[in-house]
């Protein structure tokens, strides 16, 4: 009992001496940067990912704020931009989901959020306002940041601060979450059209404020309600060069691990284990995370298209169909293969192998400009059911006709839904 107590004693007293050194080092850390700190990556301190210049991988400080000022000119396009001179922007971050308890996911943040701020930290929100006097799309740039919190920070690292929202990311002002109900009110002066996601919130709390102090408000003359999804997506659609580099290093780096996984996997080994292996390789080479749950499906699993589970064993003569795909810096691939895990087809598996592989290879030839999904669709239904004609899987007489077209592809799933 004294030997135990003895443990407990020393166990508190190392805690204790760590926490006064964390602190000490935080101290020192805000001190040394000038509030040049944030939880994310930065060129000072990820001279590895981030070049000098650069907010993110890649991208740099001015590009977010372009993206910001393409995005009040699109809504100045709009009918209430031509109509009205007050307009605020509200969009959220997300926030941090629990496992249980107080184990929480990995974060990952609001992908609309990202696209204009370049910010990583959860339960932040910005806020873009039309400036009186000054038409559109001249509008000042708010990012409301969690307040800063050394014993928080001792556990989870460094937040920005409400400096670090301007000198860092560009904001024209930082402000701390808490003051979002004050600032929210300001607009009771002059009719707005506001520009947020009502009917489907990303953050519970921040909507609670919003809806309380804003939209549901009778003494806010809001002139207008309207979704800013759509207008974001409208810009994310089209591509920058830094965006496009960064999804060509996605897509390099999920091929590579296919390519080193299919080495790797063995008659014996689970869906699961493959699987893994693969993140494995994704991760060794730089991706952050998966971009969704691997589907490894072995034998007539692989016909599931949403297999999640990945539990069988994989047995001599299965082919293995993996749909995976990888994360690098907020950029996503996605890639279809199957192969066998002997290493070997059979004459049937290499037939229809083929004649998918034929399907695809005529569907890249015909992907450009002005060619739509629907075409690009219909045109592989059409080649993929002409293959099944010929290997005798499926009879012509099935293939007539619309409605008999969707039963066919309900009942034949050959492994085409990837488009890679």
């Amino acid at each position: 009992m004294y030997m135990y107590k003895s443990k407990r004693i020393l166990l508190s007293l190392n805690v204790a001496v760590w926490n006064q050194c964390r602190h000490l080092s935080l101290s020192l850390g805000r001190l040394a940067s000038h509030d040049q700190v944030a939880s994310q990556p930065l060129s000072d301190t990820h001279p590895h990912l981030i070049r000098q210049g650069e907010l993110t991988p890649e991208i740099t400080s001015n590009e977010f704020r372009n993206r910001r000022t393409r995005l009040m000119s699109q809504i100045a396009t709009s009918h209430d931009g031509m109509t009205h001179p007050h307009h605020v922007v509200i969009i959220p971050s997300a926030t941090t989901q629990y496992l249980s308890q107080d184990v929480p996911y990995t974060f990952r943040q609001n992908s609309d959020f990202l696209y204009l701020t370049g910010f990583q930290e959860p339960d932040s929100l910005l806020i873009l306002e039309t400036i009186p006097g000054q038409p559109l799309p001249e509008h000042k740039a708010f990012l409301f940041v969690q307040p800063q919190d050394s014993h928080w920070e001792i556990w989870n690292g460094p937040r920005c601060s409400v400096n670090g929202a301007v000198d860092i990311f560009g904001m024209d002002e930082g402000r701390e979450v808490v003051d979002i109900p004050l600032f929210l009110r300001r607009f009771h002066q002059h009719p707005h059209c506001v520009w947020y996601d009502y009917l489907k919130p990303p953050h519970d709390s921040f909507h609670n404020d919003i809806s309380t102090n804003l939209i549901d408000n009778s003494y806010t003359p809001v002139k207008s309600l309207r979704p800013i999804a759509p207008e974001v997506h409208k810009l994310r659609v089209i591509k920058s060069e830094a965006e496009i580099s960064l999804m060509r290093k996605s897509a390099s780096i999920a091929a590579q691990s296919f390519r080193e996984v299919l080495k790797y996997g063995r008659v014996g080994m689970t869906e699961l284990e493959i699987g893994a292996r693969m993140e494995y390789e994704c991760k060794k080479r730089g991706a952050e995370r998966m971009a969704y749950p691997p589907v490894v499906g072995a034998g007539n699993r692989g016909t599931i298209l949403h297999y999640l589970a990945n539990s069988h064993i994989a047995s001599d003569g299965d082919l293995i169909l993996m749909d995976a795909g990888c994360e690098y810096h907020g950029y996503a691939s996605d890639i279809t293969r199957t192969w066998p895990v002997s290493g070997n087809f059979s004459e049937v598996q290499r037939q229809l192998y083929d004649a998918v592989h034929r399907v695809e290879t005529s569907a890249i030839q015909i992907v450009k400009p002005g060619v739509t999904l629907n075409e690009l669709n219909n045109m592989t239904e059409m080649s993929l059911a002409a293959e099944l004609e010929k290997l005798g899987i499926v009879k012509k007489s099935l293939l007539l006709g619309h409605q008999k077209q969707v039963i066919l592809f309900r009942k034949f799933s050959c492994g085409f839904d990837g488009y890679d």
